[in-house]
């Protein structure tokens, strides 16, 4: 005869449905709506690492003048960066800077709130070929989560493998946890000081 289920069980069966509707129907929904409201990218993001990203950034800056820039990473508003932009003519005050985030799902958590306070739905996002497919993958969720969908760009980049399903995984499952809990687990990088 079978006994009902333990109150621990019933809570991690309720919590496991929740995730399952909120990855499957939630943000998918949020992406859709989104695409339907602003069909084209209303600014570019740059996530910091290679330096050929900021150069792309800024030569394709210069086909759509009238968008701002992100750029996200530890450091990315170092002056070899301000210069390629400067020597695109870029305005300055089209560039943002956001230097908190460590690692990539730091770049998209870090920013998140930022582009949604000034009512951005869409956008591009620059970074390597290698790292298209995990950056992408981290957006669904985290810009996902708030209705929020990007063009991605890749930059082309050579002698870089591309980055092992396992990494996409991983970064998946943080973006997840930090959807619940704010919490992204960029700590536990030994790296890090």
């Amino acid at each position: 005869m079978r006994q009902g289920l333990s109150l621990g069980q019933k809570f991690w069966r309720l919590f496991l449905t929740t995730v399952l509707v909120i990855l499957v129907g939630w943000i998918p929904l949020q992406i859709a709506i989104a695409r339907l409201l602003v069909p084209l990218p209303e600014a570019i993001v740059v996530l910091a690492g290679n330096p050929n990203r900021m150069t792309f950034a800024a030569q394709f800056w210069q086909q759509q003048p009238q968008l701002d820039i992100w750029l996200s990473g530890v450091g990315v508003d170092n002056p070899r960066n301000r210069q390629i932009f400067q020597n695109a003519s870029v305005p300055e005050s089209q560039l943002y800077f956001e230097v908190r985030s460590t690692d990539t799902v730091t770049n998209f958590t870090d920013m998140r709130e930022e582009l949604v306070a000034r009512g951005l739905r869409h956008v591009y996002l620059i970074t390597s070929d290698y790292h298209i497919r995990r950056s992408w993958a981290i957006a669904f969720f985290v810009f996902g989560s708030r209705g929020m969908i990007i063009t991605p760009i890749a930059v082309p980049s050579q002698g870089f493998p591309s980055e092992s399903p396992g990494r996409v995984v991983r970064d998946c499952l943080r973006s997840i946890l930090w959807i619940f809990t704010r919490y992204s687990g960029a700590d536990l990088n030994p790296d890090l000081p």
